[in-house]
């Protein structure tokens, strides 16, 4: 497990077909892949998401996302048959929304994570943290990820940023298989066509992890709505509560003597306390 860098990796000129240009066709028919779309505000998701679907941002569209929303990838830069389809989500990167993120990652195949070149180094040092925060998580272990760099800076380039946050070192420690590259020219085909060959690999392993996942997931939440809704997580003062009984005095026994009243915290009457009757002065 490593980290590819589009501005390395090229495509040879001597064939008509490579690797990374391989068509949407070898991922099976009746595939469907779910890839989780996230990164700080500001750093280019909206962008990134209308762009692999092919479509131009509404100029009124300019806000940052405080949700969700969901694309559909396309086929190397061709609109995508439906099969074999790839679908985005996109998850706003606030820090509320960030707290919502792990909800998501049970059921996703693979991550694809935004950052801006342009930001400063503060800037990037947090995204790149928030970055391996994501990856260290249980769910996100082993899954493909593919770094987009949004915008442009003529100071730094993509083996910079790989060279400078030790990229693949972090790939490596979650064993994730990373892929970076700009979200201009061809090279973010080429990281696409990359993570779709990731997915039909691992897709017959995915499949059953997944279901594991989004299995343990609701049991979880089920674990945790029953112990903060069940009888045994709640004090009740009366729950064994007995029934209050009234005190009656015994019929006078025969031979005299005065029967005491019981009282409501005795046994089962299984025996009679008697007391001897004081004698009556004429």
């Amino acid at each position: 497990m490593g980290l590819m860098c589009a501005k390395v990796r090229r495509c040879c000129s001597c064939c008509t077909s490579c690797c990374c240009c391989e068509e949407a066709s070898q991922l099976a028919e009746t595939a469907r892949y779910k890839v989780l779309l996230l990164g700080a505000t500001g750093s280019g998701k909206t962008q990134l998401g209308h762009l692999l679907r092919g479509e131009q941002r509404n100029a009124n569209d300019m806000d940052a996302t405080n949700g969700v929303r969901c694309y559909r990838l396309l086929a190397n830069g061709r609109p995508e048959s439906s099969t074999g389809s790839v679908l985005l989500t996109e998850v706003g990167g606030s820090a509320d929304m960030q707290r919502i993120w792990p909800h998501y990652y049970a059921s996703c195949h693979a991550l694809i994570f935004c950052f801006d070149l342009s930001a400063s180094y503060d800037q990037l040092v947090d995204n790149f943290a928030l970055l391996q925060r994501c990856l260290e998580h249980v769910a996100l272990r082993g899954l493909a990820v593919l770094l987009v760099a949004t915008r442009h800076s003529d100071a730094v380039q993509l083996y910079d940023v790989e060279h400078a946050f030790r990229l693949e070192q972090v790939a490596r420690a979650c064993g994730c298989p990373l892929h970076i590259c700009h979200i201009s020219g061809e090279g973010l085909w080429h990281g696409v066509a990359w993570l779709r060959r990731q997915l039909h690999e691992q897709a017959p392993a995915m499949a059953q992890r997944i279901k594991y996942d989004v299995n343990m997931q609701s049991w979880q939440r089920r674990k945790r709505a029953l112990l903060s809704s069940s009888k045994l997580a709640q004090v009740h003062r009366q729950r064994f509560r007995r029934r209050q009984r009234k005190l009656w005095p015994m019929p006078l026994a025969g031979d005299g003597d005065v029967t005491q009243p019981r009282p409501s915290t005795a046994p089962a009457a299984i025996f009679v306390v008697r007391t001897p009757q004081r004698a009556l002065t004429p």
